[in-house]
């Protein structure tokens, strides 16, 4: 924190600008206006003090392409993605649309997006990420046979044939259907797999596998089994899709966390042929069809950071944890010196207008407009510009081609 300034700090200031007449507003409009102006401000002006860094969740993959965004970013304000170590000096990340991410993401690898969708926020990332040496295929799922053994029905799945129509990866994806047995499992396994070893990963690594859901009404969690035996396997359960968001109807990425996974009997992890992979179910989900697997796949990833413009804008005395409205006089504004004066010249114009003096009102709005002028004259913002193509353009190879 750059300088400690508190709501009753604001209150001060403002009461200073108006004439000592803050008395005169009611707590409730007192507490609007503060909090009014203060995001406004936030909103107009990347402020210095608004600056955060948090971890990438999860670890950057290469060929993962969803990621969790910060609950508090404010709009696109991305400012870097950042390696924990070896950063390239050619690494600069664009920022584009999620239309242009989605159309160009396996040809362009310095590019991010921010998806809303649904109320939901996520990041989408393309780079590539140098984890040949901490990425393990354990099955394309492109058949009924892939990776070795054959896949069988777990639970309640039954109908178990390979789809070569609908697929994530490869050529093809395994679908199954959820009987009306009235189960609480379906999905599938396999416990013949070519032997592969996940001894470098379990303390560190992640198993990804597409699933499409056809319907997620009464879906409870997602679990893997991965291991030596049915008897002896890592197992972990999932509640949310990778980029740590409900499940939703049509393809979902799932991660399970081998480093937070629970132990069934003695794997050894250095030599697995085995795993199992199927939903907590409504023992009223009967008689669905056409749930899929695709791409089950091992990788550590690399750690990265993500710097951004933070949209809130208080954090309390307790904990210092970041809130986008002031609920307590004894909350923290975030912000430095010349910073607590543009928000309580904006806080104050607010309060001006409560009060029906206009003429104070434009005062202070003037105020603040050459005040916001400056600020961002010596501190720009540094947050990624949107960037887009919308035609490419190739030279004509003939003559005729232009005519």
């Amino acid at each position: 924190m750059s300088a400690i300034y508190l709501y009753s700090d604001i209150e001060n200031s403002i009461n200073s600008k108006i004439g000592g007449r803050l008395s005169s507003l009611l707590g409730g409009t007192i507490k609007y206006c503060i909090n009014a102006g203060v995001r406004e401000t936030f909103q107009e002006i990347d402020l210095r003090s608004a600056k955060r860094k948090s971890a990438l969740s999860p670890n950057l993959f290469d060929d993962i392409y969803d990621y969790n965004c910060p609950s508090d970013l404010k709009g696109q304000k991305v400012i870097d993605i950042i390696p924990q170590i070896s950063r390239t000096s050619d690494l600069e990340w664009n920022l584009t649309t999620p239309e242009e991410f989605d159309r160009r993401k396996e040809i362009d690898k310095t590019m991010f997006t921010v998806w809303d969708n649904d109320f939901v926020r996520r990041l989408r990332i393309s780079l590539v990420v140098d984890d040949s040496d901490t990425n393990l295929t354990i099955a394309e799922l492109d058949s009924l046979s892939s990776g070795g053994g054959t896949w069988a029905l777990f639970g309640d799945g039954e109908n178990l044939t390979q789809d070569l129509d609908n697929f994530v990866k490869g050529n093809g994806s395994i679908n199954w259907d959820i009987s009306s047995a009235g189960g609480t499992t379906a999905g599938i396994q396999n416990t013949g797999l070519d032997s592969f070893d996940l001894t470098d990963y379990v303390s560190a690594g992640s198993i990804f596998i597409w699933v499409y859901i056809t319907d997620k009404t009464n879906i409870t969690n997602f679990i893997l089994r991965v291991g030596s035996s049915g008897s002896a396997y890592k197992t972990k359960t999932v509640t949310t899709n990778n980029e740590g968001t409900s499940f939703y109807n049509g393809w979902n990425l799932l991660r399970f966390d081998l480093f937070t996974s629970s132990t069934v009997g003695s794997p050894d992890m250095s030599a697995c042929v085995f795993a199992a992979i199927y939903m907590t179910k409504d023992a009223a989900k009967v008689s669905e069809t056409d749930y899929r697997f695709d791409w089950l796949v091992v990788k550590r990833g690399k750690i990265h950071d993500v710097l951004y413009y933070t949209k809130y804008a208080w954090q309390t005395t307790s904990t210092l944890a970041y809130k986008e409205n002031a609920t307590a006089i004894s909350d923290y504004i975030v912000a430095d010196t010349e910073e607590f004066d543009i928000i309580t010249t904006k806080c104050a114009e607010k309060a001006a207008q409560e009060l029906r003096d206009h003429s104070l009102a434009n005062i202070l709005k003037n105020d603040y407009k050459e005040m916001k002028q400056n600020y961002i004259l010596n501190y720009p913002s540094e947050a990624k510009l949107l960037i887009t193509t919308y035609h490419i353009f190739q030279e004509s190879s003939s003559k005729n081609d232009l005519e």
